[in-house]
């Protein structure tokens, strides 16, 4: 194997220096700049978009604030307007009560002045009725027509009598 020749050796490592130097130049002068400008970049490119991330975290922690902080008031709205129309409500209801309640009253009393009206009637009606069949009571079983004055006197009494 001519690598192991010993003759060789000194050209070979001298090959082996200008190789290594090549390289070394190579990579210190073109490649690790590059990789290293790579490198910074992507470090930037993360750093940003931690940033970014991070401000975009507190927007949106802002954001939920502000919205909790809306939803707290459209509560409290909604619950001042539940309150009202629930107290218009029952004061409609209260005045639509007192107006029915009102009406009612007044058809009793209609009701009631009819009912007195028609029982004077009534009573008076009745009163002559009771006279008349009181006479024919009397005819019938005293076998002589009564005295009408007087059977009317006791009719009405009885009737005075039955009304208290």
């Amino acid at each position: 194997m001519p690598q192991f020749d010993l003759r060789s050796f000194p050209s070979q490592i001298f090959w082996l220096v200008v190789s290594f130097a090549v390289l070394y130049f190579l990579m210190g002068k073109m490649v690790l700049p590059r990789i290293g400008s790579i490198i910074e970049t992507r470090e930037r490119t993360i750093l940003n978009d931690l940033e970014a991330a991070q401000k975009a975290n507190d927007a949106a922690r802002a954001a939920g604030v502000e919205q909790d902080r809306t939803l707290a008031a459209a509560r409290t709205e909604a619950s001042g307007i539940i309150r009202q129309t629930a107290e218009a409500a029952a004061a409609q209801t209260t005045a639509k009560m007192h107006e029915i309640g009102d009406k009612l009253a007044a058809d009793i009393a209609a009701a009631e002045r009819r009912i007195a009206e028609q029982r004077s009637t009534v009573l008076a009606g009745l009163g002559q009725m009771a006279g008349d069949i009181a006479q024919q009571v009397y005819g019938k079983v005293a076998g002589q027509p009564a005295d009408t004055a007087a059977l009317n006197a006791k009719v009405a009494a009885a009737l005075k009598g039955e009304s208290r």
